[in-house]
């Protein structure tokens, strides 16, 4: 993704895509705490799955927008393929 996305736009979906990923985070600690080591895994692992989801809906704005992207999070670009 360029910037073809305003950053209001980029600033408003990076906040509530951020804020649902704290609640899947959220909800897996209740979980955790709350119910067997079974449903505990099979909770965890869909709950990676969807915030893996949300990072690569977010991951385009922050390259974008890197001022936009969490404190601490440095956005590399990825690796160009060597052709052998």
């Amino acid at each position: 993704m360029d910037k073809e996305i305003e950053k209001e736009v980029a600033l408003e979906v990076s906040k509530q895509l951020l804020e649902a990923y704290l609640s899947v985070e959220n909800a897996t600690k209740i979980i955790q705490e709350n119910c067997s080591r079974d449903e505990f895994e099979g909770f965890h692992s869909e709950a990676g799955r969807v915030v893996g989801g949300l990072y690569l809906l977010l991951e385009p704005l922050w390259r974008a927008y890197p001022d936009l992207a969490p404190e601490g999070l440095v956005m590399v670009p990825p690796k160009k393929k060597s052709k052998r």
